[in-house]
């Protein structure tokens, strides 16, 4: 479908709209999409906000558990915990979505551009903000597929605490807790999380029991402190350290009982000064984020941030920061400075919303960049609406790639994105496509030249869809997803495993007095390990996970969940083929059928 229609399809939709009043109240969840906090009725993107309820209500523990399930969006892992793990959005690479805690860089810049996604445990969140489509016309470089922005637990009113014990498969072990304090002069959340497994082994033969090999285990602490300090109702100081310490064991790809380990730590603070009074709050930040795993790489920004009403529901959105990215092993480093305005209008008592966002960026080592972002949404009642976002975005080839890049200098990468929502009554389909000039490939000469740029331009283009459904004759909440896309480079050839097509079925049975069932199984179409469907065809399968959940008082909850119930033998990429280039030898495997049960309790 061409551009041109789609615009005039929705253009002519929202003329043609009704003006039923629209209730502001519509939805209270609050994202920070823009850098300021707003509702998520204000936000064009196509977005999706995973919450702390649903996150303990699923029990997951990783980052890419919790997204797994939403269209659109496909995770590859080699192996189990703490082993390589990827993120595909809209067909895109993990290096094309910027990954942030509490706004915060997580990619690693020393690795091929992605966030260490196997690492981010999520038992202190608040909620997980993904916007899909182009947005570093807001965030800047390496958002060309979208946004994760990760925020954690803060202090409420009062005094709170939780603790989260869990027990499983493979001598599977988990303690987590928190203790949170807020009065008027100030607060602080403090979170600690222990995982320790002997965890399965990452490379199996193929079609063999994975159990018949080693074990590959995995630990890793994590502990965070974000403390406040009310100077008055008007100025804040707040204070966040995390700190994450690993250590995972994997196997070489052609030898699946030759073990190797390696040891992660990421450490991380922020200070920043708030300041809020009538229409404008701004925060004046310097943070630093360093991640060690094989070198050690760090993160410095500083600048300034915020937003001004400069009428009743019309609001100018702010940015300027510095960022330094540095290999501490070499001293080698690149910067940028970045400026960037997000303006949001709400018409038609809010019926009506258009957000337009403009963002430079300055490289010493690159040609200056700007991005631009232009969104519009449109309420037809509360139920029913319709949205259209275009952007364009840049992805910076990381320290690591720059190292082993091509001799004629690797150039960012360039993105032009489009879609169109429509939402109505539980129902949402959005159609998109992207561009990629310049697409940083990978496989050439080693060292020099093993990352290039691909001279034409890689294509991404799909549909995503979704229902939600609450039957009250069976007490059962149904929530359906698919997803149907091509992913292709710059000679029209399929990227590899990209899945076609992606079906998930959701379902929680909730008409036993303080018990909740829920099954979710995944269907994932034909998916081809190697680029140009080549290679071993890896998809075709269903996963089917279950999970009860019984409420036993009001602040303890005693739960079971089985991953993988049916042990089906599915594998996310090949490790080493057949002479034929077809039949695998060695794949990753996924650890078959694993139990966990648990205990979460709450002050």
């Amino acid at each position: 479908m061409k551009l041109s229609k789609l615009s005039s399809a929705l253009l002519l939709a929202i003329t043609s709209s009704s003006q039923t009043v629209f209730a502001t109240e519509l939805n209270d969840i609050i994202v920070s999409a823009n850098h300021i906090d707003m509702s998520a009725h204000a936000v064009t993107a196509d977005s999706t906000i995973i919450t702390a309820e649903e996150i303990a209500e699923n029990h997951y523990r990783t980052l890419d558990d919790a997204l797994k399930q939403i269209p659109g969006i496909s995770v590859l892992r080699n192996g189990g915990l703490g082993n390589v793990t990827s993120i595909i959005m809209r067909g895109q690479s993990n290096k094309d979505v910027l990954i942030l805690v509490n706004g915060i860089e997580m990619n690693n810049t020393m690795g091929t551009g992605g966030a260490l996604i196997s690492h981010l445990l999520i038992s202190d969140i608040e909620r997980i903000e993904v916007l899909k489509g182009a947005q570093s016309g807001i965030w800047g470089a390496n958002a060309s597929a979208g946004v994760i922005n990760i925020i954690t637990k803060k202090a409420s009113t009062g005094t709170q605490g939780n603790v989260n014990i869990e027990l499983g498969s493979n001598a599977y072990k988990k303690i987590s807790a928190s203790l949170s304090s807020a009065t008027d002069e100030g607060d602080f959340a403090l979170s600690f999380s222990n995982i320790d497994t002997d965890g399965f082994s990452s490379v199996k033969v193929y079609k063999t029991n994975v159990n018949d090999f080693e074990s590959d285990a995995f630990t890793q602490t994590d502990f965070s402190l974000d403390m406040g300090i009310n100077l008055n109702d008007t100025h804040r100081i707040e204070v966040l350290v995390k700190n994450a310490n690993s250590t995972a064991n994997y196997d070489y790809a052609s030898n699946p009982d030759q073990v190797a380990s390696v040891d992660y730590q990421n450490v991380m603070k922020r200070l920043q000064y708030l300041y809020k009074q009538d229409n404008l709050n701004t925060k004046l930040f310097i943070t630093q984020n360093e991640i060690s795993q094989y070198s050690d790489a760090v993160i410095n920004s500083f600048g300034v941030k915020g937003g001004y009403n400069y009428q009743k529901n019309q609001s100018l959105a702010f940015i300027a920061s510095n960022n330094q990215y540095e290999n501490l092993g070499t001293g080698e480093s690149y910067y940028n400075t970045g400026l960037g305005l997000t303006n949001t209008n709400q018409f038609n008592n809010n019926q009506l919303i258009i957000t337009e966002s403009l963002r430079s960026d300055s490289y010493n080592q690159f040609e200056d960049k700007v991005t631009g972002k232009l969104g519009i949404k449109n309420y037809f009642n509360q139920d029913v609406f319709i949205s259209a976002n275009y952007g364009t975005a840049y992805n910076a080839p990381t320290l690591f790639q720059l190292t082993y890049g091509a001799t004629s200098n690797l150039n960012p990468e360039e993105t032009q994105s489009f879609d169109l929502n429509l939402g109505a009554y539980g129902f949402d389909i959005t159609y998109y496509q992207a561009a990629t000039k310049n697409l940083i490939s990978y496989g050439g000469l080693w060292p020099n030249d093993y990352y290039y740029n691909l001279t034409g331009t890689s294509r991404f283009e799909g549909i995503d869809a979704s229902y939600q459904l609450f039957i009250e004759s069976m007490e059962t909440q149904l929530g359906l997803t698919y997803s149907l896309g091509t992913a292709k480079d710059d000679n029209n050839e399929w990227l590899a495993r990209r899945a076609e097509q992606t079906i998930a079925l959701n379902l929680s049975y909730e008409g036993f007095k303080d018990l909740t069932l829920k099954a979710d199984t995944r269907y994932i179409g034909k998916m081809y390990d190697k680029a140009n469907q080549q290679g071993a065809n890896i998809g075709d399968y269903f996963v089917t996970d279950l999970s009860v959940n019984y409420q036993a008082t009001p602040n303890l909850t005693v739960y079971a969940n089985v991953l993988n119930a049916f042990d089906e033998d599915y594998t996310l990429a090949v490790a080493t083929y057949q002479a034929d280039g077809i039949t695998p030898k060695n794949v990753y495997a996924n650890g078959g059928r694993q139990l966990f049960v648990g205990i979460q309790g709450s002050l």
